[in-house]
């Protein structure tokens, strides 16, 4: 649905918006269906002409899947603090 929602407001109101954000609910998936849940928001981004995503996963299927990872584990405390 949220997909959804993205592809009518890119065609319909107007505005470029480049990048979409999410925050994945993939756990109970099985990896076949990762693969396809992941080449869907492929195509959702290249429908909608969005230049990429950022999601949240703790899924290595789809992160290995990912074109970039931000690894906030393998953050440590001292650049943790050299950010804030």
């Amino acid at each position: 649905m949220t997909r959804a929602i993205a592809l009518y407001l890119s065609g319909n109101t107007g505005r470029r918006i480049g990048t979409l954000f999410s925050d994945e609910a993939d756990g109970p998936l099985d990896p076949e269906h990762k693969r396809m849940f992941m080449a869907m928001k492929r195509e959702v981004l290249r429908l909608g002409g969005y230049a990429c995503e950022f999601f949240v996963s703790q899924t290595p299927e789809l992160t290995g899947m990912a074109d970039r990872i931000i690894d906030l584990e393998g953050m440590t405390a001292q650049g943790a603090e050299a950010v804030a």
